[in-house]
């Protein structure tokens, strides 16, 4: 799975969480929009993590000290140096990662959206689990799919739940990856994917 710099995240939680509220009422195109905007700030926040995370820990309170202590045409240069002597050794000691902290700041690293999958052994737990309900209810072999049926499956007991439209069908779209009309959005823990049974890919709505 995707893995991220963990950092707190209120902004843009309040922001999935309220999209998550809109698709649950079906109103999937405001929770689109919203959904973009909260990915936008959630990429701020973790470039602001990640440079963070390679700031020296009395940067701050050095860089308040060097604005204080200010250098005027009348100061003696010695003095300056004397006051500012420990903003001073600070920069000399930690030069490398300063120049560390600059490069992140110019170059960050880029964003993606977490995706996951179903593993193998998922997949052939839930194709017994199908094998099942075949046995018990034969009428059940005509409409099962052994791609779509088994991942839809597994993807509930990794407690995965499908949005359903006003008929109780899922809501589905065409993968962007293997243009299969079987992408289905579903939602845990208040975030909202697609599943893509033939790509198996859940990715970040």
């Amino acid at each position: 799975m995707t893995a991220h710099l963990h950092i707190p995240a209120p902004r843009s939680k309040a922001l999935f969480d309220s999209a998550f509220v809109l698709s649950v009422e079906g109103r999937h195109h405001e929770s689109d929009e919203l959904l973009a905007l909260a990915h936008e700030m959630r990429e701020l926040e973790y470039q602001l993590g990640e440079i963070a995370s390679h700031a020296p820990d009395a940067l701050a309170e050095l860089l308040i000290k060097s604005a204080l202590m200010g250098f005027s045409d009348e100061d003696s240069p010695n003095d300056y140096i004397d006051a500012n002597r420990e903003v001073i050794d600070f920069y000399s000691t930690h030069d490398n990662d300063l120049r560390r902290l600059i490069e992140v700041i110019r170059s960050p690293k880029q964003y993606t959206r977490s995706e996951d999958k179903i593993s193998e052994a998922e997949l052939a737990d839930a194709r017994q689990v199908v094998k099942a309900r075949i046995e018990a209810e034969p009428g059940r072999a005509a409409v099962t799919d052994w791609t779509i049926t088994p991942a839809a499956v597994a993807l509930a007991a990794r407690g995965y739940k499908q949005f359903l439209n006003n008929g109780r069908c899922s809501i589905l779209r065409e993968c962007p990856a293997c243009r299969s009309k079987y992408s289905t959005k579903v939602h845990r823990d208040k975030r909202i994917y697609w599943h893509c049974p033939q790509c198996n890919t859940i990715k970040e709505a």
